[in-house]
């Protein structure tokens, strides 16, 4: 006997733009494939007239791999938009104890998203869904859905079906908040803090409000923006005391009548002085002997002191070291390591074996950011660093501060990549040579006049064409030969060479 859901016509496209899927309910197919679906070696495709959810056919998933290998059905390449909220959705019936499903995007040329969201053993059908928002440099998606095995002990299978996938943004977009961040992360006391708003819209926003609170939002200020510039609102909270806590969250408005509200964010009041000193995450083959190196005063205490580490897939907290009981060495340096092979280790915590990038970590007290840094590519992923991310490094390298504890709250200038590993010791002095992928030394000049050829500022050709990005991971410009000037507005921009991986040199352009 047949299974249905019955649905009202219409209610699966009812408030949505068109449908970017092609055969989303899995009703075209040709030489027993669904068209323009493709599975991974690790899942057989049928096509079902029982188990339905809308129209005549679904699609039964048959997971068989003996291994948990990936087992994807997916579709792409679709052409998207940069910076646009995307909703997807698709109707599973999961009654196999033996596995569950978990839809995702891959991004081109980078970055994903997995929902958070599996399916759950059930006999009816149920949506998955999420709402994503596309990278800074996309081009095209592939939107997939994969299978996992969760039985005890391998049993060689399990089986899904799907029907009625939707994959499209809105008919309107609400504002769409981008990145927001303050500065100074830890503010003196009595400083006017500057917060930042990357936003944007399909129409145009027509308003904004910013609401803070001292130490609790129970009776929030409220405060609009001073400027608008390039998408980025700008805002000032005022100066607090000492011990305090500002929160803070932001409210957009369009001209559609949307409206977005953001995530609330916090910042703590009185120089704390001990800063994310140097940070080694990839050692050459089993990351054996990574560590994380704090710096401050001598006999600081490190009470409600933490080290976070946050997924650049998702944002997510998955380690966290907290540090009470104590205290900063005589020589500066507190170092925590994953196992006793670190020199100079005062603390051994396994968890601070931290992501390769694009990834992030944090140093908090009370759970408050007061130093972050984030490394890896500006597109793609959760940033949750100061102002521009560091460079990821390479297996052997670390990122480090020249001086120690040097802070400018900006990542890119801030942490330099390092070949000398120095745990509990002052980090070398930095020159200006930089090294590029293939393990070639060039030089970049600063700061530069905006009518100055290229020629003066890298004199090697073969690291032509240079990308150059503003402060908001941007690029603003493309530079193909030595002949050619900056001619950019005074201020800091960010460069990488055709060899280049990763993007952490600065070039400081004058009027």
């Amino acid at each position: 006997m047949k299974i249905y859901i019955v649905l009202m016509v219409g209610f699966v496209l009812s408030g949505f733009a068109q449908n970017l899927l092609q055969n989303p309910g899995f009703e075209d197919w040709y030489q027993g494939q669904p068209q323009h679906w493709q599975g991974d070696d690790s899942i057989l495709l049928f096509r079902d007239n029982v188990i339905v959810h809308t129209g005549n056919y679904s699609l039964k998933d048959s997971l068989f791999t003996s291994t948990q290998l990936r087992a994807d059905l997916f579709q792409g390449y679709i052409a998207v938009q940069p910076n646009i909220q995307y909703d997807f959705h698709i109707w599973v019936w999961d009654n196999d104890s033996a596995g569950r499903i978990r839809p995702g995007i891959e991004w081109y040329p980078s970055g994903s998203y997995w929902s958070g969201n599996y399916s759950v053993d059930s006999s009816g059908w149920q949506e998955l869904s999420f709402t994503t928002i596309s990278p800074t440099d996309a081009e095209s998606a592939r939107v997939i859905i994969r299978a996992y095995d969760v039985s005890a002990y391998w049993d060689g299978g399990a089986v899904f079906y799907f029907d009625d996938a939707y994959f499209a943004p809105p008919s309107t977009q609400p504002p769409l908040i981008l990145r927001v961040w303050h500065n100074p992360i830890n503010p003196a006391r009595g400083t006017t803090e500057e917060v930042y708003a990357w936003v944007t819209d399909d129409g145009t926003i027509v308003g904004d409000t910013l609401f803070y609170g001292v130490n609790s939002l129970s009776n929030p200020i409220k405060h609009i923006h001073y400027s608008v510039r390039n998408d980025t609102f700008r805002f000032h909270i005022p100066g607090a005391s000492d011990g305090d806590t500002i929160f803070y969250f932001l409210k957009f408005f369009d001209d559609d009548s949307l409206k977005a509200t953001s995530d609330t964010y916090a910042y703590y009041v009185g120089r704390v002085g001990i800063f994310l000193n140097e940070v080694y995450y990839d050692t050459p083959g089993s990351d054996s002997a990574t560590f994380v190196e704090i710096y401050g005063s001598p006999g600081s205490s490190l009470d409600g002191i933490s080290i976070l580490g946050i997924n650049g897939n998702g944002g997510n907290v998955y380690t966290e070291i907290p540090l009470d009981g104590y205290t900063i060495p005589q020589d500066g340096f507190f170092v925590i390591g994953d196992c006793a092979g670190v020199n100079n280790v005062d603390l051994i915590k396994p968890g601070i074996d931290l992501q390769n990038g694009p990834d992030n970590v944090q140093l908090c007290i009370n759970n408050i950011p007061v130093d972050a840094l984030g490394y890896g590519s500006p597109d793609g992923w959760i940033f949750s660093g100061e102002w521009l991310p560091a460079q990821d490094v390479s297996a052997g390298h670390c990122l480090g501060r020249y001086p120690d504890g040097d802070d400018t709250d900006n990542n890119a200038v801030d942490f330099k990549n390092f070949e000398v590993i120095s745990p509990g010791e002052p980090n070398p002095a930095v020159g200006i040579n930089h090294r590029n992928s293939s393990g070639r030394y060039y030089q970049v000049k600063n700061p530069v006049r905006s009518g100055e050829q290229f020629a003066k500022i890298i004199k090697e050709p073969g690291e032509y064409p240079i990308s150059i990005f503003n402060v908001l991971g941007q690029r603003v410009k493309k530079i193909f030969t030595p002949a050619e000037s900056v001619e950019l507005s005074p201020g800091i921009y960010f460069i990488r060479t055709k060899n280049d991986y990763q993007i952490g040199k600065n070039l400081v352009v004058l009027k």
